[in-house]
């Protein structure tokens, strides 16, 4: 709960989200949603550093209303991750094999209510991730390191 009394619950009341060391995580409502057949979570960081502040802030209010602009239109962004992937890994086309943890990552650096980005770890590198960066529901770029 935050000063003024509103919680994560309040802000997002569809969701079930668990609270993590930098903020809060769980599953988009409707689902289970999924790309390259891994399910998909959401990852909304209310923190830059694990315990500080010592007690874990609420999701804020831009950070939710991002939440719910890109939840009715989650399938067009599945889409549209998909093929940034398919185009970005044509050097790789066993890139699929290795996808895990796939989710839509709120930073609390850029909390800015439009900022955020579609993030897919691998299995066989383990620091390496993919970025599929967005401003809204407009996509902005793929980029990919550790």
């Amino acid at each position: 709960m935050n000063r003024a009394g509103t919680t994560t619950r309040d802000r997002l009341p569809d969701f079930r989200l668990a609270p993590n060391e930098y903020g809060w995580t769980g599953k988009f409502p409707g689902g289970p949603w999924r790309i390259f057949g891994k399910e998909i979570s959401v990852q909304i960081d209310t923190r830059a550093v694990p315990y500080r502040p010592k007690d874990l802030p609420a999701v804020s209010v831009s950070q939710a209303s991002l939440v719910h602009l890109i939840a009715p239109v989650l399938p067009m962004i599945i889409k549209r991750v998909e093929e940034a992937m398919v185009n970005y890994n044509d050097f790789d086309p066993d890139f699929r094999k290795y996808i895990r943890d796939p989710q839509v990552w709120l930073s609390s650096k850029k909390d800015d209510g439009k900022t955020w980005a579609f993030v897919i770890e691998l299995t066989n590198s383990p620091d390496f991730g993919y970025h599929t960066e967005f401003k809204g529901t407009n996509f902005v770029e793929i980029w990919a390191g550790d």
